[in-house]
């Protein structure tokens, strides 16, 4: 057998050659459908009257109390053919939304996301498609939990996020175990020639101390840390820092060395991951708001700066700093001045620190 290009095959026979239907003559339409579930206004109005919530604005509109009708009109609700909707002119339907309750959730999401004529949108697009005609509560959260358990989605849909690495941040097991550390400056000479922030924090309660330098030498960072850090709050086990000049010193890894503080260094380049770095955003719009026009007297303010932060809730916390360090939030003066409490009895004083202890190990 010897193979000749199909250019070539001049004399080509039926084995060489698909076979061609014959040409039809007359056009027909071929069938499709499309299996589409209808929505009929008594099974819906059953399922709004066996959810409690949807059900209270239902019979509230249906009832003769004139203030309650009225209440829930002004929120864009109405009744139609026994089936509540929703209409509100901040949303670009034309039509009312239908209120659906939590038996029939499943089923929107179906409709709008799993159907053909959805084709498994993403969450922007079925948000859209399903605020068109329907509405309920945390309907954002509800599709966005959704499309992340959709195996199709998952099977077939790209991410745009990097995958997450291999390495974790190690979790400190008390307070002050890690401490991470950084320089803030240079700023505008101070009364007393200071011109730099040496930011310490604590990782585990986020608790910050802020020691403004005249000067930034590895000798100074080392005597202000094993003065102000070390032998105020204990030794830590881990020092993260940067890879300043002012931290790879001999000084300073010698002092490191012989107190068996373990130093970890953030990647070049990379400053971002320095727990502490996040402080710095934070301490320069607060640095700036209440120094106002007089930027020399930003060492005199540092000081409210720090009770602001150590009083203040953080995100991956949940609580303050203070709170996890002392077991009691930070007394402020507009609470001293609150505070009625004559008399509190001793168990009282005793914090329920625990369950925050736990949450604070979740978050990190």
């Amino acid at each position: 057998m010897e193979y000749t290009p199909g250019k070539a095959n001049v004399l080509a026979d039926t084995l060489s050659r698909p076979v061609i239907d014959s040409t039809l003559t007359e056009c027909g339409a071929c069938p499709v459908s499309v299996d589409v579930p209808r929505w009929y206004a008594t099974s819906t109005r059953e399922a709004q009257l066996a959810d409690p919530e949807v059900a209270k604005i239902l019979n509230d509109l249906e009832s003769s109390d004139e203030l309650s009708v009225h209440r829930w009109s002004e929120r864009g609700y109405l009744v139609n053919q026994g089936v509540l909707y929703r209409y509100v002119d901040a949303t670009d339907t034309e039509e009312p939304q239908l209120e659906v309750p939590e038996s029939l959730r499943g089923r929107v999401m179906f409709e709008c996301h799993d159907l053909p004529t959805a084709a498994h949108g993403g969450i922007q697009r079925s948000l859209h498609r399903i605020s068109q005609q329907f509405y309920f509560p945390g309907m954002r959260r509800y599709i966005t939990d959704n499309l992340k358990t959709c195996t199709e989605c998952q099977r077939y849909k790209s991410s745009n996020l990097k995958p997450p690495g291999l390495l974790h941040t190690p979790v400190p097991a008390q307070r002050f175990e890690f401490i991470a550390v950084d320089l803030f400056g240079p700023l505008p000479k101070g009364p007393q020639g200071e011109r730099w922030i040496l930011i310490v924090e604590d990782t585990a309660s986020k608790w910050v101390v802020l020691f403004a330098l005249t000067e930034i030498t590895a000798e100074t960072c080392a005597k202000t840390l094993v003065s102000e850090i070390f032998m105020r709050y204990g030794l830590p086990r881990r020092m993260i820092s940067d890879n300043g000049v002012q931290f790879m010193a001999d000084v300073m890894q010698k002092a490191l060395f012989l107190l068996g503080v373990k130093q970890n260094l953030v990647p070049l380049y990379h400053p971002e991951a320095n727990p502490v770095e996040r402080k710095n955003r934070d301490l320069k719009a607060h640095l700036a708001i209440l120094v106002e026009g007089n930027h020399k007297q930003w060492s005199e303010v540092l000081h409210f700066v720090r009770f602001a932060l150590n009083s203040s809730v953080t995100v991956s916390t949940g609580t303050t700093p203070a709170f996890l360090t002392f077991g009691r939030e930070l007394r402020s003066p507009l609470s001293v001045q609150a505070d009625l409490r004559a008399v509190i009895e001793s168990e009282n004083l005793v914090p329920q620190i625990t369950p925050y202890l736990l949450k604070l190990a979740d978050s990190l």
